[in-house]
């Protein structure tokens, strides 16, 4: 079958694609076994990604790779995709393609800044509204993110279709087409605006604004602490929690002892249902005078589904010794890695 016979492909659209997941827009322009790799290539890409950040032993500047490579994967991609579809195309389509505002380069452009696209296709107005409404959600949105996601969702969704449907010319003989992007961009949009969601399930960062965990975590580090709700405590392991009866501060402490356990900390040393533990990091304990939690030479037991935490830096810390064992519901996650400052970076252990 001949090139012209072939029912023509719009090179925008295609990059609109493209954009969602690179490889797509080639597939959409016929080239399936380039858009396939192309789609296995970014996938892999984010897998390493992720592995990079959330292996404790993977270095930080080993994430760069993978990232660096994602990028431009992404930006190479769009003008492949572009290329692919215009290729496609009879000479005939393609001079009268360019003769007018092209819809879909409006949707892509509003799909990147809403408000872009309206003002390409000189909609004057319309451009500067969308654009003000969306600073107005960048301003807003961190402030409710649950809010922020599904509004910046539905709104950059009808950005993109306001933006192709206010085109002076569209090709396309139904709205089936449009239809089906401006429901992707939403779900991707969902999607891509759900960093709560990743905060909550996955991996947060926080930064160390207290010398309670030297020498292991210095004030300023920033880790990565990873989240699973199959995270069993592990004496040693480094924890970010936030007490019940502090809930506006977030602590970073190693637990010490775990629940049912019966710890006594005497001569700066801990044991354990009578046992001294042997934890470097658990070592030489300094004593404080800080309650009934922790005292020294008297023996606590741990209540259920609870643990004892403590900081490294005993002798300058608020810890269990203070305010008691902690909830295992209270620790928000398992602190796995320092990702500044660089010279710091590695595995928190």
């Amino acid at each position: 079958m001949e090139q012209g016979q072939h029912k023509p492909k719009e090179p925008w659209l295609a990059v609109v694609l493209s954009y969602f997941l690179a490889g797509v827009g080639q597939i959409y322009s016929g080239r399936m076994r380039r858009g396939i790799a192309l789609v296995l290539a970014e996938l892999a890409f984010y897998f390493l990604l992720i592995w990079s950040l959330l292996s404790p032993k993977c270095d930080i500047l080993v994430t760069g790779g993978p990232l660096l490579a994602l990028v431009a994967l992404r930006i190479w991609n769009l003008f492949d995709a572009h290329k692919c579809a215009r290729k496609t195309n009879t000479q005939d389509f393609e001079t009268a393609r360019k003769q007018d505002k092209d819809p879909w380069l409006a949707l892509f452009l509003s799909r990147l800044i809403p408000g872009i696209g309206q003002i390409y296709i000189r909609k004057w107005f319309w451009g500067i509204v969308f654009i003000a409404v969306a600073a107005v959600l960048l301003v807003v949105g961190p402030k409710d993110p649950l809010l922020d996601a599904g509004l910046g969702a539905v709104f950059a969704a009808f950005a993109c279709y306001h933006a192709y449907a206010s085109a002076p010319v569209r090709r396309e003989t139904s709205n089936r087409t449009i239809f089906i992007v401006a429901v992707a961009i939403l779900c991707l949009s969902l999607l891509g605006s759900s960093t709560y969601l990743t905060k909550a399930h996955v991996v947060e960062a926080f930064a160390l604004s207290a010398d309670s965990m030297r020498p292991t975590l210095m004030r300023g580090d920033k880790i990565l602490v990873r989240k699973t709700r199959s995270y069993a405590p592990r004496r040693g392991d480094v924890v970010v929690l936030r007490p019940r009866r502090h809930r506006d501060t977030v602590y970073v402490k190693r637990i010490a002892a775990l629940p049912g356990e019966t710890i006594e900390i005497r001569d700066g040393t801990i044991y354990i249902d009578k046992r001294e533990v042997r934890c470097p990091a658990l070592n030489n304990i300094e004593h404080q005078s800080a309650g009934s939690f922790g005292i020294e030479s008297q023996p606590y037991t741990v209540p259920q589904n609870s643990v004892f935490v403590l900081g490294d830096n005993s002798a300058n810390s608020q810890d269990s010794r203070h305010f008691g064992p902690i909830p295992q519901s209270d620790v928000i996650g398992r602190a796995c890695k320092i990702y500044w400052p660089l010279d710091r970076r590695g595995p928190v252990e």
